[in-house]
This record gives structure tokens, C-alpha cells and sequence, in this order.
């Protein structure tokens, strides 16, 4: 469980995107440090008649900032520098089935990166990728490749995709930099995807050449999550991105991806992810055992200061290589959890700071469907909803650039006065800190509940989270 942080304000990026960032001005002020127009230089070949691909994808960004919900919306109310532009130039851009949208987003987020290396003192933080996914509700059953898929919040299938997101940890910030769209295709034989066949039948149809890369987005609808996120890691280092950990959860961790850390060359990167394959065989002591018999075997736990855990550690084989097995729970009537990483020189204690960081993708999740509206698109077209996605990421990563220099830019460099023990939380550590002193309290009441399944049972839950919300805009 990710630690205690102190903070006086853990709210601040809803009040400041409500009271200062609500302006095209701050957007275009950022874009052009991002060097937008040498960015989709190559992509303006998509708008060869009528208004540049710059300026309308220039709008796109910007109508959340506009207060606007919808393109209807930006259209019906005239407001701000893109007030000239029709509704049908958006509609025509974002399902256009030419255009790369996972190569913009893959340059907006190296471009994030490089800026922030040339603004900030020398590196100081654990770099990590991290992968998880998250529940997209939609409305339509006409949304080309929409399926029911499950809901472990309201234990029930909704409709809608599940985002499979890949996300860049800097040392102080997370970016999005991949993602795919899902659907679920069930065990039920007679309602495939959820759906009756009419259903099915009436859903949007759209022909695309083999050679468009909106060809790929759409089969990767029908792909495991885990085989798309070995492609997003894969492609994440090919592009060049610094990482020192790949984090998970129990769902993605498994033996493909320990061996895909394994083999990155020209730098080392390791796994950490919680482990629930319950019939796999390590080789512990000489003997092939799994991780159950193996935690059966060390004896008396041993009790953690700094986080309050009981813990226990073993080095084992995996597949003829060595990897680190962690067992932890809460109190000794809490629930074991497994944890593995190929770095075996880690301690518990590291283990656990480092893994804390994969939560600061579910605070990603929370801020950019809250703030940003990321799922609401409603529109039939796959290239569409793919198009929408990409731009809510889009945006996410100016509100974050502008984060980080509104809160910790002193004169072109980023964190000079900042001291390594008083080094300011960043912004997703403040947004769950006060939330974990209260689950804290909670858990030391009740031994026996888990405190990362109520922690993302807080996350996911709208009703739950405005609540407590109201109480810590208190504080």
C-alpha cells in the first residue's frame, strides 16, 4: 500500500483547472512551447483543402478549455479563437482513418519529456512505465466494436470498451503514451459481446485499406489487454523513453512480460507487479514449488517500521533466471499479498516506494474522465473514439506541463530550491495522500479489509468520491 504523505491541499488541480486554466490562451501558450506546428508537420497533408490539420486539431484540444463538453456544443455557442469553424471540419478530422493518432501522441509525449529534461536539474527520480486499465461507459449500441464489458466496481457488464493504457512516471509526473480500446466478447455463445445479433448487425460498418494504421487500432479491439501492452512497452522503449520499472497489477503480470524487461538492451529495466498465477512453479531449494509453498517455507514474518507491514522475502528460479518473491499483508489477520521483480537486490522497503507509483495511474484515470471528459465521446466511428482519446491524453499532458511549471519552475530550472527531504509532493501523490490516511485509520480498525481494493472502489465510484471530496475541501 502506497505510504502516509502530508498535504495542506489535495484538490488543487480541480480548483486551479476551474479558475485559471479555463482560457485558449494558457493552451496555445503551452502548445507553442511543445513546438506544435514542427510536431504534425508530417500530418498536414490530411487537410489538403479547406482549414490546416494545425488549426482544427488546435480546437479540439482546446474545447474542454472552452467549457464546452461536445463539439455541438463549441459549435452551437461561438465562443473563443475557433469560433469560425463548422462542426462537420471536426466531425471529418477525427474520423479520418489515415491519421496516426498513436504517432501524435507518442510526440507530444517525448516532446514532454525532453522539455522537462532541458528545464529541470539532473534527473533525481525512479522512471517507470506503468500499465492498467480502466472502464470506458458508453451509451450507443451502434458504436462500431462495442461490447458489454465487466464492471468489477457494479459487479455487472456495462457497455462500453476498456482503455488499456500505457503511462510514463518521470520521477515527478505521469503522462499517458499509449493506449488501446477493448472489447469483451463473453462466455455467453448466443449473445457474443453482450449483444443479440441484431444487435451486432446494426452496429457501425466502415471499410478500411489494410495499409492504414486505423486498420491495426481496429483489430487490437479483439486482442488480449496483455498482448497490446507487451506491443505499448515494446514500442516505449524503441522510442527511446529512460525507464528503470515496469509496474503492474495482478492482472498483466505474468512470465511474457518478466521476459520482455529481460530482454531491453542498451539499458536495464525491471518488473515489479503483484502476482496471482497460483499454479506456477519456482525452483526454490531445489525443489519446484509455488509461491504459496515457497511462503510456507520462510517461517516467522518479519514486521516493516516504515510502512506497518508483516512481510517475507524469497529469492527463487524462474524459468532458469532469478527473480524475488515479496509476501505482505496487514495485521495477522490480513491477506497475503505476492509481489515478484526480476531486480533481486531490492528490499521490501524499496519495493513497496517504487511499487506506490503504479497508483499514479488510477489518479490519471480519475482526473482525466472528472476533468476532461476522457470516455464521454458518443460517436459511431472507431477512428472517432480512437481520435477522442487521443486528444483527452492530449490534453492532459498540457495541463501537467503547465503544472509543472506554475508550481516548481524557479527561472528555467525546475526544483533548484527543493531539497531532497522537502521536495514537494507532486500533484497525483497530493491527490491520494489524505485519501490514504483515511483508509489508514479505517484498516487498522478492520485488519481483514483490503486496502487496494477500497482504495480503487474509492477511485471508480463517482457518488463515494464526491463525498469525500466535500470533506477535503474542507481541510
Amino acid at each position: 500500500m502506497l505510504q502516509d504523505k502530508g498535504t495542506k491541499k489535495i484538490w488543487e488541480l480541480k480548483k486551479d483547472f476551474t479558475h485559471r486554466w479555463l482560457e485558449v490562451d494558457f493552451l496555445l501558450t503551452i502548445i507553442k512551447a511543445f513546438h506544435f506546428s514542427t510536431l504534425i508537420k508530417s500530418f498536414s497533408d490530411f487537410k489538403k483543402r479547406g482549414y490546416g490539420f494545425e488549426l482544427v486539431l488546435s480546437a479540439l484540444i482546446s474545447q474542454v478549455f472552452m467549457g464546452d463538453s461536445s463539439i455541438n456544443g463549441m459549435v452551437i455557442n461561438k465562443r473563443g479563437t475557433f469560433s469560425f469553424l463548422k462542426k462537420d471540419v471536426f466531425y471529418r478530422l477525427k474520423g479520418n482513418p489515415a491519421i496516426n493518432w498513436r504517432v501524435i501522441l507518442w510526440k507530444f509525449s517525448m516532446q514532454f519529456v525532453k522539455i522537462m529534461e532541458q528545464k529541470s536539474e539532473q534527473h533525481q527520480g525512479i522512471r517507470c512505465l506503468i500499465l492498467d486499465d480502466s472502464l470506458l461507459e458508453k451509451t450507443g449500441k451502434a458504436i462500431e466494436r462495442i461490447s458489454r464489458v465487466w464492471d468489477h466496481v457494479k459487479h455487472r457488464g456495462v457497455l462500453g470498451f476498456k482503455l488499456n493504457l500505457m503511462g510514463y512516471w518521470d520521477g515527478f509526473s505521469f503522462i499517458p503514451v499509449d493506449f488501446s480500446l477493448h472489447r469483451e466478447k463473453g462466455k455467453n455463445k448466443k449473445k457474443p459481446f453482450g449483444l443479440t445479433k441484431k444487435d451486432i448487425k446494426k452496429q457501425f460498418k466502415k471499410r478500411r485499406p489494410v495499409e492504414l494504421c486505423s486498420k491495426e487500432r481496429v483489430k487490437e479491439a479483439d486482442e488480449t489487454k496483455i498482448e497490446t501492452g507487451l506491443k505499448m512497452f515494446k514500442r516505449a522503449i524503441k522510442r527511446g523513453f529512460k525507464v528503470d520499472y515496469l509496474l503492474m497489477d495482478s492482472w498483466f503480470t505474468n512470465n511474457a512480460f518478466i521476459e520482455a524487461v529481460r530482454n531491453v538492451k542498451n539499458q536495464t529495466v525491471h518488473l515489479i507487479g503483484m502476482y496471482k498465477i497460483a499454479k506456477t512453479k519456482f525452483e526454490y531449494n531445489n525443489k519446484a514449488m509455488t509461491y504459496s509453498q515457497i511462503r510456507n517455507e520462510l517461517g516467522k514474518y518479519k514486521r516493516n517500521r516504515k510502512t506497518g507491514l508483516h512481510y517475507l522475502e524469497a529469492e527463487a528460479m524462474l524459468k532458469g533466471k532469478p527473480i524475488k518473491l515479496f509476501f505482505s499483508r496487514k495485521g495477522k489477520r490480513g491477506k497475503w499479498k505476492t509481489f515478484i521483480t526480476t531486480n533481486t537486490r531490492l528490499s521490501f522497503s524499496k519495493m513497496i516506494e517504487i511499487y506506490q507509483i503504479r497508483w499514479t495511474i488510477e489518479v490519471f484515470f480519475k482526473e482525466s474522465k472528472q476533468l476532461l471528459g476522457l470516455g464521454t465521446d458518443q460517436a459511431n466511428d472507431f477512428d472517432s473514439q480512437i481520435a477522442a482519446t487521443t486528444i483527452t491524453l492530449l490534453q492532459h499532458i498540457l495541463i501537467t506541463t503547465r503544472f509543472r511549471f506554475d508550481n516548481y519552475e524557479s527561472k528555467g530550472k525546475l526544483f533548484r530550491q527543493a531539497k531532497a527531504e522537502v521536495l514537494q509532493i507532486s500533484l497525483s501523490e497530493r491527490l491520494w495522500g489524505l485519501l490514504l490516511q483515511l483508509l489508514k485509520l479505517i484498516i487498522e480498525l478492520f485488519e481483514q479489509v483490503d486496502e487496494d481494493e477500497l482504495m480503487e472502489k474509492i477511485l471508480e465510484d463517482e457518488k463515494t468520491y464526491r463525498r469525500i471530496e466535500k470533506l477535503l475541501e474542507q481541510v
